[in-house]
């Protein structure tokens, strides 16, 4: 199933350039709203989705069940274009990033524009079939941190491989879903971190985890 987001989605397959957009999303916050906005800007990108991971790789406790956090999605990136997609528990076992480039691809013919957050860079060589991944989609990072402090250590684990990654010139992305969790434990406001459609939504269930 893929749920609309925002406007102006069919439920055709002819869009030639598209994006990807993955996560635990746990929960979506602004920081996330903004780079979708600027991806779909700069990449020019004829549709985004928004895959919510099912099983991930590196799974913590404080994960919403799926559903939930699917359901924020929805709720949070109603931009023109976007569609929030549940590929991934569709598929099941766990959400490998290689699995969803493939699917998307051969859905739409097309080679994807994944994006993933500048900390990606700190364990890419941790991904599945890494190499792999980095050849069947253009990788594209946006930044998070100042002074770009895994650029270099990435440069030396993919070798040319590093060549083959965009930057998306978007503003730094400082907001964190860890952040919001361990704000709302402590019994602090988080308004402005995430979209007001879900807060009450987070707030209930991170405080009560």
């Amino acid at each position: 199933m893929e749920t609309r987001s925002g406007s102006g989605i069919t439920t055709s397959n002819t869009a030639s350039k598209i994006g990807i957009f993955g996560g635990t999303f746990s929960p979506p916050h602004v920081g996330h709203l903004i780079v979708a906005q600027y991806a779909l800007e700069l990449l020019q990108l004829e549709r985004l989705y928004i895959v919510p991971a099912y099983r991930p790789p590196h799974r913590s406790n404080e994960i919403a069940p799926f559903e939930l956090r699917f359901e924020w999605c929805v709720r949070t990136f109603e931009l023109k274009n976007v569609v929030v997609s549940d590929y991934e528990r569709t598929r099941g076992d766990i959400s490998y990033s290689l699995y969803t480039v493939h699917h998307f691809a051969e859905q739409h013919g097309c080679t994807p524009y994944f994006i993933v957050g500048e900390d990606a860079l700190r364990y890419i060589e941790t991904w599945h079939r890494y190499r792999e991944l980095l050849n069947a989609c253009h990788f594209v990072v946006y930044p998070r941190y100042c002074g770009k402090p895994y650029h270099n250590r990435a440069k030396e684990m993919l070798g040319e491989l590093f060549d083959r990654i965009l930057f998306l010139e978007a503003p730094l992305i400082e907001v964190s879903a860890s952040e919001i969790r361990a704000r709302i434990k402590q019994g602090k406001s988080v308004r402005g971190m995430v979209v007001s459609q879900i807060e009450e939504s987070v707030v209930n269930y991170y405080g009560k985890v």
